[in-house]
């Protein structure tokens, strides 16, 4: 047996799709299915059944789950303490906002593996929370505060926001016919949403929702209505105005690194997190307002 395939098989039956087992595993769908029907085969019973909507555990799977699990949680610890004493040198998968990490942590990022010629990184530019303990990331930078228990966490600064519209669009359109390009995530929409329509005194209307900042700021680039941004990406794009400042600092967005406590050992690991405490102590004042 590869007991590698219990990863897969775990993650398949989290998902309970190929498509999302393979966007996680960041895997071929095919490789996946390889992979799932290798452990069948070596275990000599069927795990999933294949149906139209997804595969759905059978009631061997089903049993085979807890025990898979604790075999994954024995291997990822043995991983990190094998780690945890390495030299500063190897793979350090990161995970980063993918607009956060462009702007503000890749030069310190990219100066580190100058300097280093023994490391390499991987980053991980999702919206998606990786889960640290199953090591689908090494570190992580996280716009929201962690929950997960048994996790290192540090807030690093808190960016400020304001609402931004395109130059024409601001001269042109009336304040009472704006419109909110907003976020598909329910939560931080909401809480963007809210703070609009105090800033403005009234209820606004959102017609175009996006799940990453990049795409709000495009469309707003683009004339289509006001959006809630990062100050450090809304005041130094030349193509928008900022209409309110959040001067109170309501909306703010805190940045927290966060590592598994074994993986905070390996020097690694630790010259990097030290690299994007070093990036967050240099994000200029003003955007922190």
């Amino acid at each position: 047996m590869n007991w590698d395939d219990l990863r897969f098989f775990l993650v398949l039956a989290q998902e309970g799709t190929l498509s999302g087992a393979a966007r996680r595993l960041r895997k071929e769908h095919t490789t996946v299915a390889r992979r799932v029907e290798a452990l069948e085969q070596a275990v000599g019973t069927k795990l999933f059944d294949r149906m139209p909507a997804g595969w759905r555990l059978t009631e061997d799977g089903q049993q085979l789950v807890p025990l898979a699990e604790r075999v994954e949680v024995d291997a990822l610890a043995f991983e990190r303490m094998a780690n945890s004493s390495e030299i500063a040198r190897g793979v350090v998968r990161i995970s980063v906002p993918p607009v956060a990490g462009r702007i503000l942590f890749a030069p310190r990022l990219a100066a580190l593996l100058a300097e280093h010629k023994g490391l390499e990184f991987e980053l991980i530019g999702s919206a998606h929370l990786v889960n640290l303990a199953r090591r689908e990331a090494d570190v992580a930078i996280r716009m929201v505060n962690p929950t997960e228990p048994g996790l290192v966490a540090q807030k690093l600064a808190e960016l400020g926001v304001g609402l931004y519209g395109a130059h024409d669009y601001v001269a042109t359109v009336p304040e009472e016919n704006w419109e909110l390009c907003g976020y598909d995530d329910t939560s931080y929409d909401l809480a963007k949403t809210e703070w609009a329509r105090r800033s403005l005194g009234r209820n606004i209307v959102c017609r175009l929702r996006a799940n990453d900042t990049a795409s709000v700021q495009s469309f707003v680039a683009a004339g289509l209505g006001v959006a809630v941004l990062p100050r450090y990406l809304g005041d130094t794009d030349p193509r928008l105005t900022l209409v309110r400042e959040d001067e109170k600092g309501e909306s703010r967005e805190p940045i927290w690194i966060v590592v598994h406590p074994d993986m905070r050992r390996s020097p690694r690991v630790r010259m990097v997190m030290n690299a994007l405490i070093e990036a967050a102590r240099e994000i200029a004042e003003e955007f922190q307002l």
